[in-house]
This record gives structure tokens, C-alpha cells and sequence, in this order.
């Protein structure tokens, strides 16, 4: 017990600290305005959803952490923290209508990572599921599960039902509507118009710590079990990230073990750029593949300087080094399609690094196999002087043996 208070007063003062070292904003999303924090600085926005009933202040721990590498957007929803609470209705779908307003407001830019505690799951689902293109990572934390109700009622009806009315009954008045409107949700077992979520890296966090004394059935082995099973089934649908399962914190991972959020955040953030990263390869490929089919076309035309100048420019637009340069000309050479286009590619490698007796040993190899001997004489001899300058004996005795080869081959034609 001692211990609990110790932290919790270390959980407190930290989140006061981040708070006050934060300027709060007040966004007007229409009819009310919400409280928001901005901070950080990064390739990626870290969205941060509470949890029902929870202002911004909970992720403090995780926020003050992640911001160093990202930009951090924390917000209260309506009717909590300073936030002005809804005239209408506060629905799950005014809650992203909100959430889609400020970060308009905001001027936020893609892309994002969404994390989402308990019920605040529900929202950044259906905001990915809307927004697809913008939303590039999820973290659930806990998160509330639509099927949980009905899950439950299958082992227990009578205790199912008793965990509704206490949970009911821990509801403060002012959010008393709202929690009508969430009990709506589970009753229904379905998430209201939320569509299919992108295929992006996610983490999805489960507590699944026993108590001594559970006063829900949720919180007893059984009703432990349904949770585990219905994250470990939500977690399914994606291919990239883990499923992290923790008994050493209860429902609020975020506030008792701040360092699994961190750590699950850090990891989709690097699965994403890892992802962006291919993407941004394959595109440069395609574009080569392009610029390669119009320079075949050339060829055959007997157009070779034309051929050559889109070579070299989507070579060049690519930014690729030497090795993957060299790599590409390889696979080209495999091609009847494109294998006289691979001398092109492996040509300006020699051009480019000058200085470099692999590009010359290579575009040697090319020339060879492709009948063109004096040529491939030239580039040998260019690779030995090259090597033997830079000490590089693996590299000479290669060129060597090629240029032996290449001698064998003359006196067989």
C-alpha cells in the first residue's frame, strides 16, 4: 500500500510538471472549445486519446518521453479537463467529429500515430478508419472492446449484468449521458459506421493483472480471459507490431507502466519509417523501371544518346548509391528485355565513381557477356589499375582473373 502511494503521488507530480512546462491552447471545434497541448518537434504527430472521462494530463509520463523525438498533440475531450462540454449529444461520432475539427484547427499534418486508451480506442479507430492515408500507426492501450458486454453475458449473464450497473453507478452525473451513449455501443456489440482500419504498424497493450478482491467480474480470471482473448482476436487483423501482454499493471498501463507505452510507440514510430522507407524505394524503382523501358525503346531505334540521357537522369533523380546501382544493373543484365539498357546503368556508375575499380570491374563484366570485348578489355584493365592504387587485392585478383577470361574467349573466336 505504502508503495501504491509513493507512486502515485511520483505519478502525480510528474504529470503537474509536464503540465506546467506545456502552454495550453483553447481551439474552438464549433459550438465549444477544447484544451490542447502542442510540443515536441518530429517527423510524426503523436495523437493521445483518453480514456472515458480522462483529461489530457493522464499521458503526461508518456507525452514528456516520446516529445523529444516527435511532435506530441494532447487534448482534453469535451467536458473534461478545461474543455467546454457539447451542447448536443457527446457521441462517439461527435467525439472524432472533434477530434477531426481540431486537428484542422490545429493545422496538424500528417502523417500520424494514434494512441488510444480504453474507450478513447473506439475513437482513433474510427478516425484511421476514416482518414486511412493520414494515420500511419496505432497504439491501443487497454482498449475498450465492443464485444466485451456480450462476451461476458456468454460465461456469466448475472455477473455481466451486475458489472454494468457498478460501473454505472462510478459514472460521475456530468458524464452520465455520455456513458448511456458508450453503454449503447456495447449493448449493440458493434461500433456505429467505423470502417475497415489501414493496414499500418500497431501495438496493442493488455493488462491482465488479478486481484485479490475483484469487485467486477472483469476483473476476475474468467472475465480476465474474455479481455485477453478479444484483444489478442482485434490484434489479428494486423500484419506488423506485437501484442503485449502485462500482470504487473492494472486498466491505466499508461499512468503504472509509462515505459510499455513509451516503448510501443517507439516501436510502431520506427515500423512506420521502416514502411515509408521501402515505399519510398519501390517508388524509385518503378520510376527506373519506366525510364528503362523507354531507353529499350530507344535502343532498338538506334537512338542511343537519347537512351542514355533517360538512364542517366532517373539515375540520378533516384539518389541510390553505387552498390544498389550496381545491384540494379545486374538485374537488368538478366533481362533480355532490358540487357542492353544494363550497360547504360552500369556505364554511369563508372562515370560517377571514378574512383571506384568495382563499378569498372562490373561494367567489364556486362561488356563480356555481352560480346563486347574490346570494350570490356578497357574496363578491366581500368578496374586493375584502380585496385592495385587502393591496395584492393581481393578486387584485383578478381579483375585479373576476369581480364584472363576475357584473353581465354579472344582465342576462341
Amino acid at each position: 500500500m505504502m508503495l501504491n502511494r509513493i507512486f502515485l503521488v511520483l505519478f502525480l507530480l510528474a504529470n503537474m510538471a509536464f503540465a506546467q512546462a506545456q502552454q495550453t491552447q483553447m481551439i474552438s471545434v464549433g459550438d465549444h472549445s477544447l484544451e490542447m497541448i502542442q510540443a515536441g518537434a518530429g517527423d510524426y504527430t503523436i495523437i493521445f486519446e483518453s480514456g472515458f472521462g480522462s483529461d489530457y494530463k493522464v499521458w503526461g509520463n508518456v507525452a514528456s518521453e516520446v516529445m523529444s523525438t516527435n511532435q506530441v498533440l494532447l487534448y482534453s475531450r469535451a467536458g473534461t479537463g478545461k474543455s467546454e462540454p457539447n451542447p448536443r449529444p457527446q457521441t462517439l461520432a461527435a467525439a472524432v467529429q472533434d477530434l477531426s475539427t481540431l486537428i484542422e484547427q490545429a493545422n496538424l499534418k500528417p502523417p500520424f500515430i494514434l494512441v488510444g486508451h480504453s474507450y478513447g480506442a473506439f475513437i482513433i479507430r474510427a478516425y484511421a478508419a476514416a482518414h486511412p492515408e493520414q494515420v500511419k500507426g496505432l497504439v491501443f492501450v487497454d482498449p475498450a472492446h465492443e464485444k466485451m458486454l456480450q462476451e461476458l453475458k456468454k460465461v456469466n449473464p448475472m455477473k455481466a449484468a451486475k458489472d454494468v450497473e457498478l460501473q454505472n453507478g462510478f459514472v460521475p452525473d456530468r458524464f452520465k449521458q455520455e456513458n448511456e451513449l458508450i453503454n449503447h455501443i456495447f449493448e449493440a456489440g458493434t461500433l456505429p459506421a467505423v470502417g475497415k482500419l489501414p493496414q499500418v504498424p500497431a501495438v496493442v497493450l493488455t493488462s491482465v493483472q488479478q486481484r485479490a478482491n475483484p469487485e467486477l467480474f472483469l476483473h476476475e480470471p474468467e472475465g480476465v480471459a474474455v479481455w485477453r482473448n478479444l484483444h489478442a482476436a482485434f490484434f489479428s487483423q494486423f500484419t506488423s507490431g506485437a501484442h503485449v501482454v502485462t500482470a504487473a499493471s492494472g486498466h491505466n498501463i499508461h499512468r503504472e507502466e509509462p515505459e510499455l507505452v513509451i516503448q510501443a510507440i517507439n516501436q510502431v514510430v520506427q515500423a512506420a519509417k521502416k514502411e515509408k522507407s521501402l515505399q519510398e524505394h519501390q517508388a524509385k524503382i518503378t520510376a527506373l523501371e519506366t525510364a528503362f523501358a523507354q531507353a529499350a525503346a530507344y535502343l532498338k531505334q538506334r537512338k542511343e544518346p537519347k537512351a542514355q540521357a533517360i538512364v542517366f537522369d532517373g539515375l540520378k533523380a533516384s539518389g541510390f548509391d553505387e552498390r544498389t546501382i550496381n545491384t540494379i544493373a545486374y538485374q537488368q543484365l538478366k533481362n533480355p528485355a532490358t540487357m542492353a539498357v544494363s550497360l547504360l546503368v552500369f556505364k554511369y556508375n563508372t562515370l560517377t565513381y571514378a574512383a571506384s575499380a568495382n563499378a569498372f570491374d562490373s561494367y567489364g563484366e556486362a561488356l563480356m557477356q555481352q560480346g563486347k570485348l574490346k570494350q570490356a578489355e578497357e574496363q578491366f584493365t581500368k578496374a586493375i589499375e584502380l585496385a592495385t592504387a587502393a591496395k584492393d587485392a581481393s578486387l584485383l585478383k578478381t579483375s585479373k582473373s576476369n581480364l584472363e577470361k576475357l584473353s581465354q574467349l579472344k582465342k576462341t573466336r
